[in-house]
């Protein structure tokens, strides 16, 4: 960005009171953004990308820091028009002794246009190619508040880009910083950014290790904020004419032996991740969505990935249906669920589109068509409307006679339409994340065990594999045989699902111009033909484990289809309908279950008295099944939930950044449910 010494002369009180938001931005110089809120440029009009190198890469000793080393994280304090990012990984890509994978940890409270963006990298043609490739995955829909994770340099460069303000930002985020780019608006113009608490965050991101930090800022307000948080603080000569410039480096922490950082507890130990070494080789129980999902990210890393499905097919339970939507879960207010989901749906939909447009994958994003089929689904409409109502990239209101329109057929309400949604394939999406990866079919593990040499599995006939460094268990039900697992019993539900087949040429025959465009949501589902057919439903029914097709299922998708199309549904009959059954899993909070293996009789004895409120410090950090990790219970969210939960565990056992805040973390880690019992004393040690 600039530095407070960058003329930059402000605009008239006319400009300023024209602008409406403080995100809105206009240009000097041709290319250069300016933010008329903050009264600023971006970055220096003439130099900005010799400032940067000069600031920040040679401020923080790059690029010799990052030299042979697995993995190199940089944490920056505001993204803005990514010319920091472009220029770090340029000079990382260049560089023969780098580290394996860069990760880049930035915040932004107005995040640029995708247009404006790539328009103020025009100044900057030596940075084209990287340019081109963060412009080709920068999202073009609006970038809601919370954590997004954009993956790049086939695989080995990762974004992880929080949306809001940088002080809650970095005060929500845990990771370990190995280096510091210090930027942002300049402190006369931004005062509240560069404030006590968020040098305090910063602090406590930082590598145990140790971490270095540049900025190009010498007030007073940095120094006195960057040593009271426990850095040390040296000047250096500014860049160019500017007098002076902070460099600063945090010490090395002293870890605890169950790893806490001596001089930072937790209010929550309980759940604290395992600090891992890298692991190389990981076996993957499971291969449906979830287990594939895992697969891609971890071979992504590096990893040697072994999958073991206990069917004679990957894909066999529901990531088996042709057709699955893809859309995404908006709340009204600010409910962890609706963060998840929203975050898994942006992460979904950029790994989708990409395979889909390599034409590896079948999708299509012609966008989902909620009907408001009840008072009750109206008023939550209603309130997604409200909270998102200047984001019709993201959610559009439909009249009854424009959602009859935007679909293809008269539809008797109106309701919704998310233009970025629509349809994949599964069973496609789940080859194209699997294929090369080592599969055991006809496979099923009955037991995990420790060697010296790593973790080894035991099938129920006998065999032995391994040994792995890592574990994952993205089973359904089946979770809660194995013996680090078994505790989950009460935890995980089995869903029956049933889906039924419309052949599309009896909707030709009912419409003359019939031509449906996009998947239909109502209390169920019909989607665009493919291969001749429609397909509509599904079945919702709980604690039911059988997966043979039913008359009453196909009875159950005609009666709610024919709510909305009853001349389609008076000519389907239950008895000749082709579809197909398959199991889901739920949880009982309905948020998935992702993160280390908890072990239970063990948690019970190292927190025994959470119901009486005492502080987390007196407890020790979380015990685990040592590098075995759970990845379940995405009930029919699978599409927009298993992908991102594998960047989780990928992440967590590679120890890279985590690509969510903590909060969202926490209400996905498995011992959730244990924590919950233990405070409301439905548990007992």
């Amino acid at each position: 960005m600039t530095a407070d010494d960058i003329p930059t002369a402000p605009e008239t009180k006319s400009d300023v009171a024209s602008m409406t938001n403080a995100g809105d931005i206009t240009w000097r110089d041709g290319n250069v953004p300016f933010s008329p809120h903050f009264g600023d440029v971006y970055y220096s009009p003439k130099n900005g990308l010799a400032e940067t190198r000069y600031v920040f890469l040679e401020g923080n000793n790059l690029p010799a820091a990052w030299q042979d080393i697995e993995n190199f994280t940089i944490g920056e304090t505001g993204f803005g028009s990514g010319l920091n990012f472009l220029a770090a990984w340029q000079a990382w890509s260049q560089d023969h002794d780098k580290s394996k994978r860069l990760h880049f940890v930035s915040v932004e409270k107005y995040p640029l246009a995708r247009d404006h963006m790539m328009r103020a990298h025009q100044n900057w043609p030596e940075l084209s190619e990287f340019s081109a490739e963060l412009g080709d995955i920068w999202p073009t829909e609006t970038m809601l508040p919370g954590t997004h994770r954009f993956i790049l340099g086939n695989g080995a460069v990762s974004i992880t880009l929080m949306i809001g303000d940088a002080n809650k930002c970095w005060s929500g985020y845990e990771g370990d910083i190995d280096c510091w780019f210090l930027d942002g608006f300049s402190p006369s113009r931004n005062p509240d950014m560069w404030a006590p608490s968020l040098f305090a965050a910063l602090a406590v991101a930082s590598s145990p290790h140790g971490a270095t930090l540049a900025t190009f800022s010498a007030a007073r307000i940095v120094r006195d904020g960057l040593e009271s948080a426990g850095f040390a603080v040296s000047k250096r000569k500014g860049f160019e004419y500017k007098r002076d410039m902070i460099t600063a480096t945090f010490p090395a922490r002293t870890m605890q032996s169950d790893g806490r950082n001596r001089f930072h507890f937790t209010d929550d130990p309980w759940f604290n991740l395992p600090k891992n070494r890298t692991a190389k080789s990981v076996a993957i129980i499971g291969g449906g969505m979830a287990g594939a999902a895992c697969a891609d990210a971890l071979r992504s890393r590096g990893c040697d990935v072994t999958i073991f499905e206990k069917r004679d097919q990957l894909a066999n339970a529901a990531s088996g249906n042709p057709i699955g939507m893809i859309e995404p879960y908006f709340t009204a207010d600010d409910a962890i669920m609706g963060r998840f989901f929203e975050a898994g749906f942006r992460f979904s939909h950029r790994k989708i589109k990409r395979l889909a447009d390599d034409g590896l994958i079948d999708a299509g994003f012609c966008g989902v068509l909620d009907l408001a089929t009840s008072a009750r689904k109206q008023e939550r409409q209603e309130g997604l409307l409200a909270r998102l109502a200047d984001k019709p990239d993201l959610i559009q209101e439909m009249s009854r006679d424009e959602a009859s329109a935007c679909f293809g057929l008269p539809v008797p309400m109106g309701g919704v339409f998310y233009p970025s949604a629509g349809w994949v394939s599964p069973p496609s999406f789940v080859r194209a994340l699997t294929n090369g990866i080592e599969t055991h079919l006809s496979t099923t593990i009955a037991d995990i065990g420790d060697t010296q040499q790593g973790k080894t599995l035991i099938s129920s006939d006998g065999r032995a594999f391994g040994p792995y460094d890592s574990v994952i268990i993205a089973g359904a039900t089946e979770t809660s045989t194995l013996s680090q697992t078994k505790w989950l019993v009460d935890q995980l539900i089995p869903v029956r699902g049933q889906i039924s087949y419309c052949p599309e040429t009896l909707i030709a025959k009912l419409y003359d111009s019939a031509n449906i465009k996009c998947v239909l949501s109502y209390k169920g589902h019909i989607t665009p033909a493919r291969d001749g057919m429609h397909v509509f439903g599904a079945t919702f029914l709980r604690d039911d484990e059988q997966t043979d097709l039913r008359d009453t299922d196909h009875a159950q998708n005609i009666n709610q289809l024919g709510k909305i199309f009853p001349d389609i549904a008076e000519r389907l009959s239950s008895t000749n309908l082709n579809g197909r059954a398959a199991l889901r899993t739920t949880t009982q909070d309905h948020l998935p279950v992702i993160g280390p293996a908890p072990d239970f009789e063990q948690y019970l004895s190292a927190y025994p008295d959470l119901d009486k409120g005492k502080k987390g410090a007196r407890y020790i950090n979380a015990p685990y099944h040592k590098d075995v990790y759970i990845c379940t219970g995405f009930g029919a969210r699978g599409l927009i939930g298993a992908p991102l939960a594998a960047e989780i565990l990928a992440s967590e056992i590679c120890d890279m950044p985590l690509p969510l805040e903590k909060v969202l973390m926490d209400a996905v880690h498995p011992a959730r449910f244990i924590v919950r019992g233990l405070k409301r004393r439905q548990i007992t040690a």
